[in-house]
């Protein structure tokens, strides 16, 4: 994963090839396997986490969190803090109790059609969640009570990119399919976050306030606010759909090309708007303490790494962008894998045999992999 971080959202990275409008790239017939044909790539990219015992069970732990094959981020993001997650480590082996752990994550398929033409999650979202699940296979071989990691599905941001709570749903259906299919709910538990949103109904008021409170310390000039804004809107720019846009001139207002001003100027509009309700959205959780409703007292992991949170890699390098953001590539020798914007892949040059999922009922492919 890109080794440049924010605190606030996972970086944008940008498009490779916006200048290239013919697709050179060449694809063989796809081919469908069973789950059991991903397998070896599966482990190859969410291998086991190598555990070297601590002088405590809770440093154990703790060394997992820290290890460069599991932490996204400084080093010192979590080292520094040793002492704060040690004694919230030992919340739970005090009393015996499974270890919990929280992150957000996997809201649906962009939907933009430069990124990706899936609407249902694909093997770059089952070597994620493979990932994590790998967190608390290390975590049980330890500590018998075992771990899990509650992930917390971000569907409530359709609102402000475009996508129905209907596609939404189906994404995270689609999720809880490969979960189990895959058999990676061991250590893993998903929540889909529109129906904890539904059954906390204080949490809509807060949300609202709390973006009126936010466009009150922009206009302020709130630095905190304004970093933040800052590194969302690029993200946000590129996350919003814009129905009955044809792909070429969506590709020349994200290289910024002045004849598409009209539409940029419409795009940064919407996307000025979406980032004061993202950020609303995270503040309003943390405000009413939202997750913890759910799973109390838990460990909060992240893939915007920061100070008083786990980050954690959702895919091995190099893989820099998140896997809802584009299509799965799987390198030809089977060594390694990337996700790539699917704009990008069909202008690479390069040759690629696409591949099915038996049983998925989305038409476009699963992965690809160069040929």
């Amino acid at each position: 994963m890109n080794e440049k971080t924010s605190p606030y959202i996972y970086p944008f990275r940008p498009f490779l090839h916006l200048d290239i409008a013919e697709e050179n790239a060449r694809f063989s017939e796809p081919q469908t396997l069973p789950v059991e044909g991903y397998s070896g790539w599966l482990e190859r990219f969410a291998p086991e986490i190598a555990v070297t015992p601590a002088a405590t069970i809770e440093e154990t732990i703790f060394s997992i969190f820290a290890d460069d094959a599991v932490r996204f981020g400084e080093r010192t993001f979590v080292t520094d803090l040793q002492a704060h997650w040690i004694e919230r480590i030992a919340r739970f082996t005090t009393q015996g109790r499974m270890l919990e752990m929280t992150i957000l994550g996997f809201p649906y398929k962009m939907p933009v059609p430069l990124k990706t033409n899936r609407k249902l999650a694909d093997f770059g979202e089952v070597v994620s969640l493979a990932r994590l699940n790998q967190i608390g296979c290390a975590i049980a071989r330890v500590y018998a009570p075992g771990a899990k990691s509650h992930v917390f599905t971000e569907g409530p941001f359709g609102a402000f990119n475009g996508v129905s709570r209907a596609d939404s749903d189906a994404y995270f259906a689609s999720l809880e399919n490969l979960l189990v299919r895959f058999g990676l709910n061991q250590h893993v538990a998903l929540h889909d976050l529109n129906a904890v949103v539904d059954a906390n109904p204080d949490f809509a008021g807060v949300w609202a306030e709390t973006a009126k409170d936010i466009e009150r310390r922009r206009d302020a000039g709130d630095q905190k606010v304004l970093d933040a804004i800052r590194d969302a809107l690029p993200v946000r720019f590129h996350n919003l759909a814009n129905p009955g846009v044809a792909d070429l001139d969506l590709a020349r207002a994200y290289r910024r090309d002045p004849a598409a001003q009209e539409l940029i100027n419409s795009i940064q509009r919407r996307a000025e708007s979406g980032v004061v309700t993202y950020r609303a959205f995270l503040e309003a959780r943390d405000r009413v303490q939202l997750l913890e409703r759910v799973a109390p007292e838990a460990l909060a992991m992240t893939v915007s790494p920061r100070p008083g949170r786990l980050g954690v890699r959702s895919l091995p390098p190099p893989a820099q962008i998140l896997p809802y953001h584009g299509v799965t590539v799987i390198a030809r020798d089977g060594q390694g894998m990337d996700i790539s914007y699917l704009w990008d892949l069909r202008r690479s040059s390069k040759s690629y045999t696409p591949l099915s999922l038996d049983g998925d009922t989305d038409p476009a492919p699963f992965a690809y992999i160069e040929s």
